[in-house]
């Protein structure tokens, strides 16, 4: 069994829409890597009207990430603690 490794921060608030990129295309990258690394805790820092919370839990969950908790930043973006069950079979 792969030992997993703490926790991470992803900071999608700046990452621009474009025709080739956009946050949910980034942290579905990111979200790869962290699995692939045995990252087990990942605190992401995001935009509702970038990603809507419901798709930031969807995403997560497919990966093995339950969110754990959530605010609301002074700015209005969102921060969401999510960790990873071991056991999980990646979709």
């Amino acid at each position: 069994m792969r030992r997993m490794k703490s926790s991470r921060e992803v900071d999608l608030r700046s990452v621009q829409a474009s025709c080739t990129s956009h946050p949910v295309i980034k942290l579905q990258s990111i979200l790869d890597s962290l699995v692939e690394e045995g990252v087990k805790e990942v605190k992401i820092y995001f935009r509702a009207e970038d990603i809507p919370e419901g798709v930031m839990m969807f995403l997560l969950s497919r990966k093995g990430y339950t969110v754990k908790e959530s605010r609301r930043l002074d700015d209005g973006s969102l921060v969401f603690i999510a960790e990873r069950d071991e056991g999980h079979v990646t979709v």
